[in-house]
C-alpha cells in the first residue's frame, strides 16, 4: 500500500497559512494587551484617587506639600494603599522591589501635578495647598504616568527641587504633535497619557489635550484649570 504524505509544496502553503494567520492574530492580540494594561493602569490610578481622599479626610483637607519629609508614596502606603503594587504601572517594565518603610524599593509609576506639590500656582495666585480651595477639580490633573524620553523601557520620574520633592510630573512642553522618537506617553502608540483628576475620576487624555499650556494669567483657560490650583 502507497503511503500518503504531504508534498514539500503543500507543506510551503500550510506554513504560508499558518504565517499569514500569525500575522493577522499578533496585531489584534497586542491591542488586547495594551487595553488590558490600559485598564489596570487606571484602575490603580482610581486607587490612589481614593488614598487621597481619606488621606485628606485626615489632614483637614491639606494636600501634600514639596516640604514634607516623606514622599507622598510613603504617606499613603499601608494605611491608605495597602497593596504596594497599586504604585506600580503595568506599563513600567522595571523590576519591582520589596516594599520597606522607607519606601526604597517600591517601584512607583505615578507622579503628582508638581504645582500642587509644590503649593503655588504663580503670579498673580498662590494657595496654601487646601483642597476646598481647587478652582476647577474636575479639571485639575492630580496624578499621571511620569515619562522618560531617555529610557524607553521605564516609567520615570521627573525631580523637583526640595526637600522629600522626588515624585512629582511637571507640564509638558505642549509640543504638537509629540517630537518622533521620544516617549511621550505610555500607549504604544505614543499619543495616550492615563491621568487622575482632583475629583478622583480618571481618563486616558490625548497628548495634545494633556500637553497644552499651563502659564498663568487673569482669566483661567482650559489649559490653566488643568495645570493649576487656582486656575490663574
Amino acid at each position: 500500500m502507497k503511503k500518503s504524505a504531504f508534498t514539500l509544496i503543500e507543506l510551503l502553503v500550510v506554513i504560508s497559512i499558518i504565517a499569514i494567520l500569525a500575522g493577522i492574530a499578533l496585531p489584534v492580540f497586542s491591542k488586547a494587551m495594551e487595553k488590558a494594561r490600559g485598564t489596570q493602569d487606571l484602575s490603580n490610578m482610581r486607587q490612589l484617587g481614593i488614598g487621597t481622599v481619606a488621606y485628606l479626610t485626615d489632614n483637614n483637607d491639606q494636600i501634600f506639600s514639596s516640604k514634607d519629609t516623606t514622599s507622598w508614596p510613603v504617606n499613603l502606603y499601608s494605611k491608605y494603599i495597602p497593596n504596594w503594587q497599586t504604585f506600580k504601572s503595568p506599563f513600567d517594565s522595571r523590576t519591582s522591589g520589596t516594599p520597606v518603610a522607607a519606601g526604597t524599593g517600591m517601584p512607583v509609576s505615578y507622579g503628582i501635578n508638581a504645582n500642587i506639590l509644590t503649593q503655588t500656582s504663580g503670579t498673580p495666585g498662590s494657595w496654601d495647598g487646601n483642597t476646598t480651595r481647587y478652582a476647577s477639580p474636575s479639571q485639575l490633573i492630580y496624578m499621571a504616568d511620569n515619562m522618560d524620553v531617555s529610557n524607553k523601557n521605564a516609567v520615570a520620574f521627573v525631580t523637583s527641587p526640595g526637600t522629600g520633592d522626588t515624585i512629582v510630573t511637571l507640564p509638558p512642553s505642549g509640543s504638537f504633535p509629540p517630537p518622533s522618537g521620544g516617549f511621550y506617553g505610555v500607549y504604544s502608540a505614543r499619543s495616550l497619557v492615563d491621568v487622575l483628576y482632583a475629583d478622583a475620576h480618571v481618563a486616558a487624555l490625548n497628548y495634545g489635550t494633556y500637553a497644552a499650556p499651563s502659564a498663568a494669567g487673569t482669566a483661567p483657560t482650559p489649559a490653566q484649570l488643568q495645570w493649576l490650583p487656582l486656575g490663574q
